[in-house]
């Protein structure tokens, strides 16, 4: 039986309340009428502001068009119109791309698989106007990426930051390359794995043998299972602390779906993922869906672990920052360090532990060694990474 647990959320402004009330619902009107004092001096700019912040103005505008009775002042609403409307055209924009990139991926045999992006609102919302994207994330096989990397270039589309490939450590270290189009404005984000430093992971061959596929284009266009999903959301959102709500609201329409719990099951134990997934599935149904917790209650279940960490999450969405960003207070970058780690595995924190001692392309730029040398990377690795330290203090005090 699932404990009683409640979040605290008592440091959530009233505009934040209120936007959680209205996606908890899905039904503008409703919430208002039980909830009308909510709307007592209401900072109509700053609710706008967290719909933006969260990406859920989509859902917001969609449910205040409804409401006759709206007191919603004319202005917000004109702002609100103005981003749906964008939205939707950028979306027209990325679906289009996202047709002629996979032809051109199936047309060189290259298997692909749509992570997020138009896929993901037709299928989640029904809609590709009521989910916001600014990029394209593809998964493709690894041995496949020289390919894309020369289908990408001729297509028009730049590499937007210029690693080194030296050594092999990018294969496990990193998880994307990401590629812009200066004409077109698109950002394609190529993965060969689903997160980085995230230890195992199905491969892609399990991935592309239970994918799904959308009829948005009329090329091919495929996209993952739904236990596949619900896994890869689950990782994305805990990655991200859940910054952003419309995480959680993806999750909680895919819940909504018929999934197969034993392949669900499979998935999170094989994986080392059943923490992180069992947090995601807390604050869903604190924040947006109580039946959420019965539902997968099989899902929580270190519940003291998974309620702090939520708490941290809960913490991330009030403050409005972006958690990994390197421009936060030094506590805000504790807080999240914290966060991390208290849902990794003993097996997750080791690779973590390893990935940061194994010598890496960078080091390699540096100083270039013949291959048969490569193993003195090892004890150099220390050194070198001070030496790369310096310098990027020097660049930005001249620059």
């Amino acid at each position: 039986m699932v404990q009683n647990i409640t979040l605290d959320t008592s440091l959530f402004p009233k505009e934040l309340d209120l936007l959680l009330g209205i996606l908890k619902l899905n039904n503008y009107s409703s919430y208002i009428e039980n909830n009308s004092h909510l709307l007592d001096n209401i900072d109509w700019d700053k609710f706008v502001d967290l719909t933006i912040h969260h990406r859920v103005f989509p859902l917001i505008y969609k449910e205040f068009k409804k409401y006759e009775k709206s007191i919603v002042p004319d202005r917000i609403m004109q702002r609100l119109e103005h981003y749906y409307t964008n939205n939707t055209f950028n979306m027209l924009a990325l679906t289009a791309e996202m047709g002629n990139v996979c032809q051109a991926f199936s047309d060189n045999n290259i298997q692909a698989l749509v992570l997020k992006g138009p896929v993901l609102a037709e299928s989640l919302y029904g809609n590709i106007s009521d989910r916001t994207s600014k990029d394209l994330d593809i998964l493709v096989p690894i041995d496949s990426i020289n390919k894309v990397k020369t289908i990408l270039t001729e297509y028009g589309y730049i590499l937007d930051k210029n690693q080194p490939w030296i050594l092999d450590d990018w294969k496990w270290k990193y998880h994307h390359l990401s590629y812009y189009h200066p004409e077109k404005k698109v950002q394609i984000e190529i993965h060969w794995r689903l997160s980085p430093e995230m230890g195992k992971e199905p491969s892609f061959d399990e991935l592309w043998k239970r994918r799904k596929v959308s009829d948005l284009t009329d090329g091919p266009v495929y996209l993952l299972g739904s236990e596949d999903l619900l896994f890869y959301l689950m990782n994305h959102g805990f990655r991200h602390a859940w910054f952003r709500l419309r995480w959680l609201v993806d999750i909680n329409r895919l819940l909504s779906k018929e999934l197969n719990p034993y392949i669900v099951d499979s998935l999170l134990n094989k994986y080392d993922a059943k923490v992180m997934a069992g947090q995601g599935i807390m604050l869903t149904s604190e924040l947006l869906h109580k039946d959420v917790k019965y539902k997968f209650e099989s899902l929580i279940s270190s519940v003291q672990k998974q309620k702090k960490a939520s708490q941290l999450a809960v913490y991330f969405i009030n403050k409005g920052l972006v958690p990994h960003s390197r421009d936060n207070p030094k506590e805000f970058v504790k807080k999240y360090h914290n966060y991390l780690l208290l849902q990794r595995s003993i097996n997750q924190r080791l690779l973590l532990l390893l990935s940061r001692l194994y010598p890496s392309s960078w080091d390699a730029e540096i100083l270039p060694l013949p291959k048969q040398l490569n193993f003195l990377y090892f004890p150099l690795r220390p050194f070198l990474w001070l030496i790369r330290q310096i310098k990027k203090r020097t660049s930005t005090t001249h620059g």
